[in-house]
């Protein structure tokens, strides 16, 4: 017979990572008086919830929320769970970001091998590694690795459109918009996407509706806009924070995006 598993409910935060042998369960019947997040690193989780149950596997990611019934152990067919835990007391504005799905009871996301898989699992580790600590606000600083992990949680259950995009798009619509200083060169955004020229051209306009060279020239004047808006840099500096080394040409293409010129647009933004 199973005895429950006991918790005292944590005021702010407390997480680990265990490496979990055959004989690992938890259960508690009537949940506990916090949020607990758990993340399938390696291994599997075996999730029993309403009489039924179903195993976990890397990159799945299980929410309970407080009173949630919990009862989960190692799957006797992985006979090990590598995961990752956080118990935690939410922030107010974090409650939006914890409507995750339910599968069989449970709050459940997956998050498949790539980017946002890749920052969730690092946030998470960050904040663990801060969690333990000696210093001055770590555990708000473990905390901010939590958040973190949130939002990319929150990205996957939105199911945002970036995230239907082919993987090598995503990457170089990061890269542009990291780089918007940089010169565009086709060739060095293919090789940062992990494809060929011809075939990131293909994929980034069928998914974005746009060139690549035609997506970074609207994210550098978004950008321009934003600081001739709140800053009081010159035109020719603005210029040369979003990639052009020509004032002039820099506001002959401002001018073309914008319908005025960035000395009029600066006015009138005032």
């Amino acid at each position: 017979m199973r005895h429950e598993t006991p918790h005292a409910p944590v005021a702010e935060l407390y997480c680990d990572e265990f490496r979990s042998g055959p004989t690992y369960n938890t259960l508690r019947s009537g949940g506990g008086g916090d949020w607990l997040l758990i993340y399938t690193e390696a291994g599997s989780g075996c999730i029993v919830s309403h009489g039924a149950s179903w195993n976990t596997k890397p990159g799945d990611a299980v929410l309970y929320a407080p009173g949630d019934p919990q009862d989960y152990s190692t799957a006797r067919e992985a006979g090990n769970w590598h995961l990752l835990w956080a118990h935690f007391m939410p922030k107010p504005h974090w409650q939006m970001w914890l409507h995750w799905p339910v599968a069989e009871g449970v709050r459940c996301l997956h998050f498949k091998k790539g980017g946002v898989r890749d920052q969730f699992r690092a946030a998470m580790l960050r904040m663990i590694r801060m969690s333990r600590r000696e210093i001055p606000g770590a555990i708000d600083l473990a905390s901010n690795g939590l958040e973190e992990a949130l939002l990319w949680a929150n990205v996957v259950a939105s199911k945002d459109p970036w995230l239907a995009m082919d993987s090598r798009v995503r990457k170089a619509v990061d890269y542009l918009v990291a780089n918007l200083r940089e010169p565009f060169l086709l060739e060095k955004l293919a090789a940062e996407s992990g494809c060929s020229v011809s075939r990131l051209s293909h994929l980034f306009k069928e998914q974005t509706g746009v060139p690549p060279q035609q997506f970074l020239e609207r994210h550098r004047m978004q950008h321009a806009c934003q600081l001739l808006r709140i800053t009081s840099l010159g035109i020719a500096e603005v210029a040369s924070e979003v990639g052009y080394d020509d004032a002039f040409y820099f506001t002959n293409r401002f001018r073309r995006y914008a319908g005025t010129n960035p000395s009029q647009f600066r006015k009138q933004a005032g």
